[in-house]
């Protein structure tokens, strides 16, 4: 299996001759998807610092609320195993930054839902928040 990824224009006439060159009479699976970042350190970052206000706040596990979150609000993959169906959200490793994001803001209005303010790095009480629960994670 091949992987190519496609950056600039010069990555096309390797790609294209690597396609050409593959034997005839074979059938070829080819899929073109287009790339995206994965989340980044700083939104993780925010993420379980949230969860970490979030536990403070409410007396929860964070790696419980982390499992809460996830199986609220991201999309679900099923299995069948031994002929059940087992349901597992995706990990939040798999969300590129635009999804991580759209998770976050799923959090952040549930928590405002109840009570609990998350503020956003820029916003102005994001360095108190900060200070209040770095070194909670």
């Amino acid at each position: 299996m091949r992987y190519f990824t496609l950056r600039t224009e010069n990555d096309k006439p390797g790609i294209i001759a690597f396609i050409e060159r593959l034997p005839e009479g074979r059938k070829y699976d080819i899929s073109v998807t287009r790339h995206r970042v994965q989340r980044s350190l700083p939104q993780n970052r925010v993420y379980w610092l949230w969860l970490t206000c979030i536990a403070d706040e409410t007396g929860n596990d964070k790696d419980y609320l982390h499992r809460f979150f996830g199986e609220k609000f991201l999309p679900v993959k099923e299995r069948v195993v031994f002929g059940e169906v087992i349901r597992e959200p995706i990990s939040t490793k798999k969300l590129d930054t635009a999804q991580f994001t759209q998770y976050l803001e799923k959090i952040r209005v549930f928590a405002a839902e109840e009570g609990i303010v998350l503020p956003n790095p820029g916003d102005l009480c994001w360095e108190q928040f900060y200070i209040q629960y770095k070194d909670l994670i």
